[in-house]
């Protein structure tokens, strides 16, 4: 990659760190919950309610049909296929957790981040314990209205039953709630053979007038983070995500937490939350949602969960909320279809899975422009890799391709740019003699330029087609599911985790970044810089090396392959640079009673 390029990424990358290092610092604290007025008692301590007691208001009813329900015993219900393991109890109709089978978590018990060598092989169960599990406590709610108006069904008691196959194992669930009103819900569960989706029917009827009641709500929540090695880079990727129209939108859980939100109106298709690696949604397969709600809230860690992670980790998490709002009809009945996803971020899957419900959006492949590149990029990794076997190889063998592909606007661009440099001197001595007189120093200059074939916009050209590609392969190497726990060479045992040589007291000390900083002077060795840059460019390496130090190994060992490449097409660019005649036009001088940059004197 060329001097201009490098000093431009080098540039924002570290924006972006400074960004984010003071969105964490001076993020909004949450804001102090208000006391209760003497005598009033908090909803949450009835239980089914959300509001003061009144005989006539629903809360009040979904009190007394939850005390009325009492008598059913609360059951815990596991719907379980080879791809996971999906709990739900009967106490609010609520799914409770989904764990991952084929996914195994940086922090359980095996503790796979201290020991690479106990993680199963790719495709294979994880034990349980070791998996990746989304729980939200609980990962998924319905409940009546929305917003601040919402009803919560939490200790509603549901009548559950269960659909079992030939072998016994359970495909399908329905919870039924009856009360004393007539208002009936169900919601019915099934199992997709081979798929992370689940299907699921929600049927209402008798809906009281005097409640009002315009629209439901379905809720995703997200998981505590312990299955990155760093939690604290995965909660910078926590979002509530969804699909209003065709706009996609996502919120960053830490920025919006116990912030007041505006529900998004329109044509709601879907909703939920996502992680780095990993996605919980919920989508409308029959008739449309008429908002979305993305917020956040926060969740204090178990004293259990904190002995897993790192020492220095935060007790309070963020968690991402996502909620889908679905209208109730006047006619008081409800009959609508929905998909739910709890599983990897897997681009194409999703794409072949959900088909027209677009869940494959909710992957990060980078700005909407870059997106078809970006899909390009990974269908191109994934196939070097099917062959290789190693997707550490299939990164060095892609980006040798993709620079060769660009090898003649490289070299053009470097030509262009040596020519310019060349030119330089010459350029100086012109500035000196024409510095009283701009418009003959500019006639002087681009006749320089044209005599001697040089194009002074030659070396932008390369750089703005490559820039497209280089942003594309960012996000396909940074999100992409396949390179999680993906193992390289030597100490590399995963290339979405920073790599680890040794530790020097708390001191991680990673190579890679090393190496890639080295190659970086190599590479700058090499390119035309202008001497009084060059301590400035020297110096961006450092800051590169800073900046590059804790991400993932797999982005880290692609920025090295490119600064090795550059290297070279420099080193080739300085072999087979021919002579520039440094030919020196002189302007005309301006005639008698004319002033010099008329436009009558030119020739």
């Amino acid at each position: 990659m060329d001097r201009r390029t490098s000093l431009a990424l080098a540039l924002c990358l570290v924006i972006f760190a400074l960004f984010t290092a003071l969105g964490q610092k001076y993020a909004p604290k949450p804001l102090p919950k208000r006391p209760l007025a003497a005598g009033t008692v908090a909803a949450s301590q009835v239980p089914g309610s959300l509001a003061p007691a009144d005989t006539s208001s629903p809360a009040a009813h979904a009190v007394a049909a939850a005390k009325a329900a009492s008598s059913i015993a609360e059951k815990h219900s596991v719907i379980e296929t080879p791809l996971y393991r999906a709990e739900f109890t009967n106490e609010g109709a609520r799914l409770l957790s989904v764990e991952l089978k084929k996914y195994g978590s940086s922090y359980g018990k095996s503790e796979y981040l201290k020991h690479p060598d106990r993680l199963p092989k790719r495709g294979e169960d994880v034990p349980a314990g070791d998996r990746v599990t989304l729980g939200g406590e609980p990962a998924f709610a319905l409940d009546l209205g929305s917003g601040s108006a919402k009803r919560g069904f939490d200790h509603r008691m549901y009548a559950v039953a269960e659909s079992t196959d030939a072998a016994g194992a359970i495909r399908a669930l329905t919870f039924t709630t009856t009360d004393s009103s007539g208002l009936t819900v169900r919601q019915v569960w099934r199992a997709r053979p081979d798929s992370y989706l689940l299907d699921l029917a929600v049927d209402m009827s008798n809906v009281p007038d005097r409640w009002r009641l315009s629209d439901y709500s379905l809720t995703m929540r997200s998981w505590p983070l312990m299955s990155e090695p760093s939690p604290a880079l995965d909660q910078r990727s926590l979002r509530a995500v969804s699909l209003v129209g065709k706009d996609l939108h996502r919120d960053v859980a830490q920025g919006i937490v116990n912030k007041e939100r505006k529900p998004e109106e329109g044509v709601a298709h879907w909703a939920g939350v996502q992680s780095h690696y990993f996605i919980a949604l919920i989508a409308a397969a029959s008739g449309d949602g008429r908002s979305v709600l993305r917020s956040a809230e926060e969740r204090n860690l178990t004293p259990e969960q904190l002995a897993l992670l790192p020492k220095d980790t935060k007790s309070v998490q963020p968690v991402a909320v996502g909620t889908l709002v679905m209208p109730v009809p006047a006619t008081g009945s409800v009959s609508h279809r929905f998909v739910a996803y709890f599983g990897p971020a897997d681009y194409f899957a999703l794409q072949k899975q959900s088909g027209p419900l677009e869940l494959e959006r909710a992957v990060d492949m980078g700005w909407s422009w870059v997106v078809p590149i970006s899909r390009l990029m990974l269908q191109a990794l994934r196939a070097v890799e099917s062959v290789v076997k190693n997707y550490g190889l299939a990164i060095l063998l892609l980006a040798t391709i993709v620079r060769l592909l660009l090898h003649p606007f490289n070299m053009s661009s470097m030509k262009s740019m040596r020519a310019m440099q060349k030119l330089q001197p010459e350029i100086e001595r012109m500035r000196e003699k024409y510095k009283s007189d701009p418009n003959a120093l500019n006639t002087a200059t681009m006749a320089l330029y044209r005599e001697n074939n040089v194009n002074p916009a030659g070396g932008c050209l390369p750089m703005i087609l490559q820039m497209p590609l280089f942003f594309a392969m960012y996000a396909v190497i940074n999100n992409a599911i396949d390179l999680r726990h993906a193992p390289f060479y030597g100490w590399i045992h995963d290339l979405s985790a920073p790599d680890l040589l040794v530790m020097a007291g708390p001191l991680p000390i990673r190579l890679l970044p090393i190496v890639m900083a080295a190659t970086g002077f190599l590479s700058q060795k090499f390119a035309p810089t202008d001497p009084k840059q060059a301590p400035t460019m020297y110096m961006m390496n450092v800051v590169m090396l800073g900046i590059f130090y804790n991400l993932a190994s797999g982005l880290v060992f692609y920025w090295t392959v490119m600064n090795v490449l550059t290297a070279v097409q420099q080193w080739l660019a300085m072999r087979g640079d021919g002579g520039v005649v440094v030919v020196t036009p002189t302007p005309e001088k301006p005639k008698k009673g004319r002033r010099s940059g008329d436009p009558r004197n030119s020739a």
